[in-house]
């Protein structure tokens, strides 16, 4: 088994228009633009007392003055994501961490319910396994963690699709992998989800559009 996990968050850089698309359909960009801050925000909040070595990959500009912030919040290294797919820009951070002698957490940044004691039980289920999911309702994961590289689990995925679970799934079959499955949450993808999380009452949130 690699050594203790690093925990790899995965964020965007908070560009308006460049971030939850899907979201500023109904609120804008620019209300979309601060809504994607706040779900970053409660994501670097929860975890920040995490005891794994931590690490913000951000796709787009990792210079921004906002991901310096979230960065000292949660006690973390920038590394800037590769072009690419997420599934090329997971497996970068995944090989990164295996070169490093570590096994590797991979978690997204829109997830509501992820906090300290669930990244522990990936952990624990990875101490046993090669591969820990933390599946979200929409069918897709929210987490990845792995103790070796496996491009397969990366490549030709429909991403952002409800396949994607059942995909990972297959595959980890034909490599022949132990795998573990945390509880299912759930992410932030459009307006019902966004309501959702402004309900939880716990961010300040732009208003929604009637």
């Amino acid at each position: 088994m690699a050594a203790e996990p690093r925990l790899c968050v995965f964020v965007k850089a908070p560009e308006s228009g460049r971030v939850k698309t899907r979201l500023a359909r109904h609120l804008g960009d620019a209300a979309a633009c601060r809504a994607h801050e706040a779900l970053v925000a409660r994501v670097v909040d929860s975890l920040a007392g995490c005891a794994l070595a931590k690490e913000l990959w951000v796709a787009g500009d990792a210079g921004h003055p906002r991901v310096a912030v979230w960065s000292q919040r949660l006690g973390a290294a920038v590394q800037a994501q590769p072009q690419g797919d997420l599934g090329v820009r997971m497996q970068a951070a995944v090989t990164a961490c295996c070169a490093a002698g570590q096994s590797a957490l991979v978690v997204g940044s829109d997830l509501p319910e992820i906090d300290v004691p669930y990244i522990e039980r990936a952990v624990a289920l990875l101490a046993a396994h090669d591969l820990v999911l933390g599946p979200v309702e929409d069918g897709g994961y929210g987490l990845i963690g792995l103790n070796a590289p496996a491009p397969l689990l990366f490549s030709g995925i429909a991403w952002s699709t409800p396949a994607v679970l059942a995909e990972t799934r297959s595959r980890a079959v034909l490599l022949r992998l132990r795998v573990a499955e945390l509880p299912t949450t759930w992410d932030v993808d459009d307006i019902d989800d966004w309501r959702r999380f402004v309900a939880l009452g716990v961010q300040a949130a732009p208003r929604l559009a009637s």
